[in-house]
């Protein structure tokens, strides 16, 4: 009876063990997804940097973009999530070459073309700057990625800006793959990236 039962374990450990090599790793991204994946690839806006060249919301082949929506002057939420994309690619080493980000300004009025460039630039010198006069297309290009944003007066008369604070990737489609909360930490960022970066490739 021993003996039986002995066999029968080792058998069960044994399928276990074949079952687990051959199946895939469930891999588990910080951000989240969404169904359908919103597409943004028409989208398109100048970039402040760029000689104010249109600017489409769609990655280069093979690459992956990074969309934030915000303001220079902004007192905590950009600088940070700036800075923590700054960090997140330098944990991807070489492979943030395949990753480009675009910070929109939902504040043109105050973000002048030179303001916002040197803006982003300070923290990522390929940050691509994006800026509009036209307030209908910035509210077009918002809209369709699922930002949202006020600049106005409050009841004081004192300006007030607010603003989502998501950011989202885009790939070589110009669909939405994947959206960040704010507060997602840099190492999270890098390891998504990484598992994206890979998933794109592969197909």
């Amino acid at each position: 009876m021993l003996r039986a039962l002995c066999v029968v374990i080792v058998a069960l450990v044994f399928v276990s063990a074949c079952g687990g090599s051959d199946a895939p790793e469930e891999v588990t991204l910080a951000g989240y997804e969404r169904t359908p994946e919103p597409t943004v690839g028409s989208i398109t806006l100048p970039a402040a940097n760029l000689d104010n060249a249109e600017f489409t919301f769609k990655a280069d082949p093979d690459h992956l973009l990074m969309v934030n929506f915000g303001y220079s002057s902004c007192p905590d939420i950009c600088p940070t999530t700036l800075a923590d994309t700054r960090i997140a690619f330098k944990q991807l080493g070489e492979r943030a070459n395949e990753v480009d980000f675009a910070f929109v300004s939902i504040d043109p009025d105050r973000d002048t073309a030179e303001v916002l460039s040197s803006y982003v630039e300070a923290f990522l010198t390929d940050g691509i700057a994006i800026r509009t006069d036209d307030a209908d297309k910035l509210a077009i290009a918002a809209d369709a990625f699922g930002a949202t944003y006020f600049v106005g007066e409050n009841e004081e008369g004192e300006l007030e800006v607010a603003h989502s604070a998501n950011t989202y990737l885009v790939d070589d489609n110009g669909s939405i793959i994947l959206t960040w909360a704010f507060g997602v930490p840099a190492a999270d960022i890098a390891s998504d990236l990484t598992v994206l970066l890979d998933r794109q490739q592969q197909t």
